[in-house]
């Protein structure tokens, strides 16, 4: 009996792992982004995937200097934190590391916090929207944050909606101190509450 209880519950714990890792390979839906919060010890965890044509607007490869631009625009407001979520001001919250980068393929454009004054012409092959398989692009950022009153933390807002206006809804998953959770957000519903 404990060993069928000990298989179920591997079978159990490896079934999202399987859903998740299939729903990545699979889906590529426009208008979907992803957020992964955690929080735990005053320490706040945010990962954010979003894909190309919805923060740029093309999957394309992206080779005219404006594309380049818009690219390099986008970067820069996921660099932006704020811009991108809204945390409660009660919760003391500092930002104590950020990454921003384009996947596409076998390439990534990547900036975070670190000299952003560097030469981005070795950048330059590296910003395409779609790579040359057909594959999909995607805008990830990551933030790091420590939070001086974690209990302040019940709500996060996303003005990213505002930013990007091809943006239809956000799938959000959380985990905190008082359990996991999981949410839909849209533009006229930005905001999350957690529970």
């Amino acid at each position: 009996m404990t060993r069928t209880l000990t298989s179920f519950a591997a079978i159990c714990l490896a079934l999202p792992a399987a859903a998740q890792e299939t729903r990545d390979l699979d889906a590529h839906e426009h208008g979907v982004s992803t957020v992964e919060i955690a929080l735990e010890n005053g320490m706040l965890q945010i990962d954010l995937l979003s894909p190309g044509v919805d923060i740029v607007g093309f999957e394309y490869e992206a080779s005219t200097p404006e594309d380049k631009d818009a690219v390099e625009a986008a970067i820069r407001q996921f660099l932006d934190p704020e811009s991108i979520m809204k945390l409660p001001d009660a919760a003391g919250c500092r930002l104590t590391e950020v990454l921003a980068h384009l996947h596409t393929g076998d390439h990534d454009h990547v900036e975070g916090d670190h000299d952003h004054d560097h030469d981005h012409a070795e950048d330059e092959d590296h910003d395409h929207a779609e790579d040359e398989n057909g594959g999909h692009s995607e805008f990830h950022a990551s933030y790091a944050f420590a939070c001086e009153d974690e209990a302040a933390l019940t709500t996060i807002g996303f003005p990213f909606f505002e930013l990007f206006g091809n943006a239809r809804e956000i799938e959000v998953q959380y985990v905190t101190a008082s359990g996991a959770g999981a949410a839909e957000l849209a533009p006229d519903a930005a905001e999350l509450t957690l529970e």
